[in-house]
């Protein structure tokens, strides 16, 4: 994610969009092909940028969120829309003492099983929230591996398997 990004995303964040108008509108323009290539063209004159954008109907109906939406346009910078959505996401987290996790696992644990890692992550990195991102990974063959905070913790077979075989490794040197 670019700095630029992240600054816009800032503004956009300290003017008090509403983030579903605002993740709607990126979703309209990134799901409409023509509408897409005339906000994101250079060549495309900024005045007929900001008359299209004017009719859509998630930006008219908040007009901080329209004159942001301009902003882009005007500077050509509407390529970045999908970072910009990506570094406000990090910034409500942040507001709201929320860390990300990602879970690699064999097999999705049920809600209990959840509910309980969210509350031992949240207690070991004193954050209010965990949101869990979940990916399917039969290369672990068992157990799962959680990255939170830019900590990494490896319970799944395979990890144990390497941490064996180095230990083994260890030993021998000795």
């Amino acid at each position: 994610m670019s700095e630029l990004a992240r600054r816009y995303a800032a503004a956009c964040f300290d003017l008090g969009v509403d983030r579903e108008r605002f993740v709607r509108a990126v979703r309209l323009i990134g799901d409409t092909p023509p509408l897409r290539r005339v906000l994101e063209d250079p060549t495309v004159d900024r005045m007929e940028k900001e008359r299209v954008l004017e009719r859509l109907d998630v930006l008219r109906e908040n007009a901080r969120l329209l004159n942001f939406y301009r902003l882009l346009a005007r500077k050509n910078r509407m390529t970045l829309l999908p970072e910009i959505v990506e570094a406000f996401h990090a910034l409500e987290l942040e507001a709201h003492n929320t860390a990300v996790c990602r879970m690699r696992c064999v097999h999705i644990p049920d809600e209990a099983q959840l509910d309980g890692l969210r509350n031992r992550l949240c207690a070991l990195h004193h954050r209010d929230a965990v949101e869990l991102e979940i990916e399917t990974d039969p290369g672990l063959l068992g157990g799962f591996v959680l990255e939170i905070d830019g900590v990494t913790y490896d319970y799944s077979v395979c990890g144990r398997l390497r941490d064996m075989e180095r230990q083994l490794q260890e030993r021998r040197m000795i």
